[in-house]
Formats: structure tokens, sequence, C-alpha cells
């Protein structure tokens, strides 16, 4: 079991449908070899036959917790709330004294947003588990929505210091999975207007996972808010750089430009003429109009909330099956 989780995690498909086919051929009675070959499946991106794998992992053995988690897994990814809760409601009655159950029922409670159940469940992991970063992490992101920025801020701080401490004890370097705890960090920052420390968190999550659309945009609209409009405008395009359909980044870029254009002074560098009128420097200029218009922006419900961990051990280097090379993703044919 440990050893295919380890799988997963590194996201080394290859060895876990070796590991897979060796257990089926050994133990095709047991349930831990057809979970092997469900999370391979789900590893690789194909929901149904990882779903019809982990469901004869259950028919042989209906106390089998591992196989209801993995099954929720496969839900949660497409979406899919309901399912995804009931399969994990099921893993709590077979894996009484675990706290992961209920984390993951909290995380799907979040993303409904019925978050006072989710801070329910998380309470009653925390009981279980009081250390456990993930849980912290959710934790986190709950009192985020609930607005409670400096609590929010004080369990994220919380969560960076356990994973600090373990990675420096483990002498590993920081997984880039925690790129949004440190987003997140950025975040509650920047919600209570302390934008150099906002950057400075930002600017780690960038170091974690570079090339991250989402971390460029924060970043741009923190300089927006602090009145820098032109290197507000270079991340915001470094953003689009990557992911173009942005709707969220390309609004704010489009405020960002129009308020830099209004400002005489910026015209008169860019053009060299002169205009009538009272002259205002650049950055008082820019920060005024960021000031008025920016926070407008912020308030939208669409964009810079809070980032949940993904807990689907998806790696997203991983070629989906459609474009990888069938040498590598491999099909396992095999008779329920």
């Amino acid at each position: 079991l440990r050893h295919s989780a380890c799988l997963v995690e590194f996201g080394d498909y290859n060895k876990l449908f070796y590991v897979a086919h060796k257990l089926v051929d050994r133990y095709p009675d047991k349930a831990i070899s057809w979970y092997a070959v469900g999370c391979y499946y789900d590893l690789i991106g194909k929901s149904d036959p990882a779903r019809r794998y982990l469901s004869k992992a259950t028919a042989l053995d209906r106390l089998y917790g591992p196989a209801w988690l993995a099954y929720g897994h496969s839900f949660a990814k497409e979406n899919e709330h309901d399912q995804a809760m009931a399969a994990y409601f099921k893993a709590t009655q077979l894996m009484r004294g675990c706290h992961l159950p209920l984390l993951y029922i909290g995380v799907e409670c979040g993303l409904t947003k019925n978050l006072e159940l989710a801070e329910k469940f998380f309470y009653q992991a925390m009981s279980i588990a009081p250390l456990d970063v993930f849980v912290l992490h959710e934790l986190g992101v709950i009192k985020y929505e609930y607005e409670y920025y400096k609590s929010a801020e004080e369990v994220f701080l919380r969560t960076a210091e356990i994973v600090r401490a373990r990675a420096k004890e483990n002498k590993e370097e920081l997984s880039a999975r925690w790129e949004p705890l440190f987003n997140n960090l950025g975040h509650c920052c920047r919600k209570r207007k302390k934008y150099k420390e906002a950057l400075t968190y930002h600017q780690y999550a960038l170091l974690l996972k570079p090339q991250s659309p989402n971390t460029y945009t924060a970043m741009g609209f923190v300089y927006a808010l602090m009145g820098n409009l032109e290197e507000a405008i270079i991340y915001f395009h470094k953003s689009l750089a990557i992911n173009r359909d942005c709707i969220v980044t390309t609004t704010i870029l489009k405020t960002c430009i129009e308020d830099v254009m209004n400002d005489e002074a910026i015209i008169e560098d860019i053009c060299g003429r002169d205009f009538s009128g009272t002259t205002t420097s650049s950055s008082s200029s820019s920060s005024k109009s960021a000031s008025k218009r920016l926070p407008t922006i912020e308030e939208s419900p669409a964009k810079f909330n809070c980032i949940k961990l993904k807990f689907d051990e998806e790696d997203s280097t991983i070629n989906p099956p459609d474009k990888s090379d069938s040498n590598v993703v491999m099909d396992i044919s095999m008779d329920l």
C-alpha cells in the first residue's frame, strides 16, 4: 500500500503499472491488487476504468478504506462533490481514528461554499492529527473565506513553519506542492495592506513553482495597489503569456493601462509633447487612479480566493493519456 502511494505521489505511472501487474498476477483475490490498478488509471487520467477497478477492490473487501478514498478522489477531480463525499463518508466508517476522510469531506464542503460544515470537519480532523499540515492549510483557507485575514495569516504561518522544519529535518528541498500555501500568505498580507510582505511571499511561491500565471497575476495586482502600474503591467503580461485566456488578468491589465494612459506625465514622456492643464507626477497620479479603481476589481468573487491544495496526487507534469506516447502509458486489460 505504501509503495503504491509513493508511486502515485511521485507520478511514476510506469513503475505503478509494473507493481499493479505483479500484484494482480500474484494476489488476484486481494483488494490491494485492484486498488493499485485503479490508482494507475486514476493517475493517467482515465476515470472510468479507475472507478471500475476500485469498485472491484471494494467488492472483494468492503472494509478496505483506501479504495474508498481513492474512489472519492476520482469523483473530486471532476467536481462531482456529492459522489465524492459519499465515498469519503463510507471511508470514515471504515477508517475510524484516521483524519484523512474528515479532511477530504471538509475540502468538498468548502468547495461547495458550505464553510460552517467544512470548518466543523477540519476541527474534527485536527482533534485526531493536530499537526497535520494539510488540515491546518485548509483551515486557513476557511478563515480566509470568512474574511478573518489575521487569523488566516496566523494559521498559514504556523503551517509554513512546520513544513519548513520538516523539510530541514529530512534534508530536503521544499516541495512545489506548497506553492499555494505561500501564495495564500501573500493574499492575506495584501488584504491587510502589507504589500511588501505580500510580494515576498509571492516571490517565494514563484521559486517553488516557476512560470505560474496565478502568481504573476497576484504580484501584478499587489504592484497595482502600491501604485506602481508600470511594474504591474509587466507582471500581468507575464501571466497572460502563459495563460492568455485568464479573464481576471485581462480585466485588471486593461484597467491599469487605462490609468497609465490617462496620466499626462506618462503621455508627455512618451510623446514628447506639452499638455495643458495641471501636471501631476507619474507616481502620485498612478497611485490615486489605482486606489480609486482597483479595489472594485479586488472585491469581485471570481479571483484571488485562497488556493486549496491538491489531494488527488495528480502531477501536472504528467502527460494526459491522449497526448502521451503509446509505448509509455500502457493499458492493463483485465477481466473484472
